[in-house]
């Protein structure tokens, strides 16, 4: 194999950068700094910049903008098609269209379509119900979408007591934009109405998934010094600077640069991903050059990305 070196910047968080763009298509003066020119995020930008006069929105093969901008769509009084390919409409979709109809949002799952037909929210009577066994961006898509509301939002998730950090992110995210959230019970929570957004701008913090495909490519091959790292993150994939210290490979956190030198012995690790399910793709290339066996576990929902990763 070829050495490996790289210096810079890697682009911001996906992830980060998609409820951002919710975020601004309900609070059109909020400023967004930061880039991604990745699939998800390049379908994202252009669904929202269209919405609502376009009423076909185009999903290619990202999850997140088919769950956030169906919901988000699903607010407006209108007739919405969200087109996408086989793959998308093959991963799970059916607690989607679960918390759309409690949204009173008539829906239509077609082969390679999603049709809302919306007269705007209407206030549920009870608590909302959101499934997250598979894909906590059901849950997220809703709390997105709660800015502005003239009526407060109550939901609960399920099953209760899962851990879910990408959740626990978006809480976060919102809380640090302003949003008001209030813990009714364990899982239960409520969005009073009329959020608004308290800051003029926010920065989308880098991907640190794609942070660690680079590290684990000079932990291999080489040396990487990558900029504007944090020392703490909202991101829950940030705990790869934990997997990287335990494995041995060479690395230093200072001033907001991080380097990482190739490891001259990689040491095998026992770990559950529950916390950081992204990370296994990259994380198990660097268990094969590991001295000795390693054990990756607890990301059950893997299976239910745009490919089944887990296979």
């Amino acid at each position: 194999m070829n050495p490996f070196f790289f210096s810079g910047k890697i682009s911001s968080s996906k992830s980060l950068m998609n409820r951002a763009l919710i975020t601004q298509s309900l609070n059109p003066d909020l400023q967004i700094s930061g880039y991604s020119n990745c699939d998800d995020v390049v379908l994202m930008k252009k669904a929202v910049e269209e919405f609502p006069n376009h009423t076909e929105i185009e999903c290619g093969d990202a999850g997140t903008v088919l769950r956030f901008m169906s919901v988000r769509a699903s607010r407006e009084k209108g007739y919405f098609r969200l087109k996408g390919s086989n793959r998308l409409f093959q991963r799970p979709q059916g607690d989607l269209l679960f918390l759309l109809e409690q949204l009173q949002v008539k829906t239509e799952l077609l082969p390679n379509e999603l049709i809302i037909e919306s007269e705007g929210w209407r206030k549920p009577i009870v608590p909302i119900r959101i499934h997250r066994e598979k894909s906590s961006q059901f849950s997220t898509g809703l709390l997105l979408s709660c800015w502005n509301l003239p009526f407060p939002i109550e939901f609960e998730l399920t099953p209760v007591g899962l851990k879910d950090s990408y959740w626990n992110m978006s809480v976060q995210f919102v809380e640090n934009l302003g949003m008001k959230i209030e813990k009714k019970a364990k899982d239960c929570f409520l969005v009073p109405a009329e959020q608004k957004v308290k800051v003029i701008s926010v920065e989308v913090e880098p991907d640190y998934s794609s942070v660690f495909a680079v590290a684990v490519a000079a932990a291999l091959l080489g040396e990487a010094r990558i900029e504007n790292v944090r020392v703490s993150s909202i991101q829950p994939d940030f705990g790869f600077i934990k997997i990287l210290k335990n494995m041995k490979v060479p690395i230093l956190l200072e001033k907001s640069n991080l380097g990482i030198l190739k490891a001259p012995r990689i040491s095998p690790i026992d770990i559950s991903l529950s916390e950081m399910p992204d990370l296994f793709p990259v994380l198990a290339v660097l268990c094969a050059f590991a001295n000795g066996q390693s054990k990756i576990s607890g990301a059950p929902r893997l299976v239910f990305k745009e490919s089944n990763r887990i296979q």
